[in-house]
């Protein structure tokens, strides 16, 4: 038992999918069906039940999948802890970084701590916005990094993807059918839905299910999103990340759209033309490891891509 076969377990749980999980990690599926196998014959368990539309955990499985999960997170808290140690400690200055709304899903102040301990002369500043503002603030040059959604290709600016979210229906609790734990793409029809102005990847999305004249509430703040829906005028489509504590609180629910699935690619993104200072390039691992250690650990629900996954 390796770590890529830990690793390819792990992805393979969370899509769901031997097919799937081969294409996004881009080896061929009967490779990752020799890993896990050869991984149930050494554990002598049986880790997935085979369907034909998919697989699903065993009993065992969900336990394995939770010990993994924590293992990944311990792995890589180890690994950016003595990369950042072997990076030079007088990194100083300040490092403004644009995070989409709510931040605190993407950094914590665990985050910040972890920051002022080990680099006391790095000062981070934080802008809050859509996509589309903290794209122009960072050709600008206002920011040093911004994590984006679907970032749009540019040769001024580097992309690094980071994960991979699912969207989901945000309605309110009053709206739904007892027992609903979906909703089809094609059902957003019926409903006003609650989306950013243009420009705007949720707009984007949304082209690309081609509705006929769809009744669209446009709002640019997440949390008057999230409030239209609570009160049910209407539809909101957002991660579930982005209403974790309305829906902890029982003001709405998360519905996966599914046929077809709607996600997005989030990544961090910085200029090609200039460097990156000492201190942002520390704030940058720091930021990917951030992420990390939410995903491994299940905080944050989403598929890990490029060098995180």
């Amino acid at each position: 038992m390796d770590l890529r076969q830990i690793r390819t377990f792990v992805h393979i749980a969370e899509l769901r999918s031997f097919t799937r999980s081969a294409t996004f990690l881009h080896v061929s599926q009967p490779a990752l069906s020799r890993q896990i196998r050869l991984l149930e014959e050494e554990l002598n368990l049986k880790l997935f039940h085979r369907f034909g539309h998919g697989v699903e955990l065993t009993i065992d499985g969900i336990d394995f999948l939770e010990r993994c999960q924590r293992m990944l997170a311990d792995f890589e808290s180890l690994r950016h802890d003595f990369l950042l140690k072997g990076k030079s400690s007088t990194a100083s200055g300040a490092v403004s970084i644009g995070l989409p709304v709510p931040a605190t899903r993407f950094i914590s102040a665990e985050f910040l701590e972890d920051l002022r301990t080990a680099y006391p002369m790095v000062q981070v500043r934080i802008a809050e916005g859509f996509s589309a503002l903290l794209h122009e603030w960072l050709l600008s040059g206002s920011l040093d990094l911004a994590i984006l959604f679907e970032p749009r290709p540019s040769k001024i600016l580097t992309h690094e993807p980071l994960l991979v979210e699912d969207l989901c229906a945000i309605r309110s609790v009053k709206s739904i059918n007892a027992g609903q734990t979906f909703m089809e793409a094609q059902e957003l029809q019926s409903t006003p839905l609650v989306l950013p102005h243009r420009p705007h990847v949720l707009r984007d999305l949304l082209d690309g299910l081609q509705f006929t004249k769809p009744h669209i509430i446009e709002v640019s703040a997440t949390s008057v999103m999230v409030e239209l829906a609570r009160c049910g005028l209407g539809t909101a489509i957002l991660p579930q990340a982005s209403v974790d504590v309305a829906q902890r609180a029982g003001d709405v629910v998360a519905l996966p759209i599914i046929n077809p699935a709607l996600s997005w690619k989030v990544s961090v993104c910085y200029s090609s033309t200039r460097s990156l200072t000492p201190a942002a390039e520390v704030v940058l691992e720091l930021l990917r490891a951030e992420v990390t250690k939410k995903v491994r650990s299940g905080s944050w629900t989403a598929r890990l891509v490029g060098r995180n996954s």
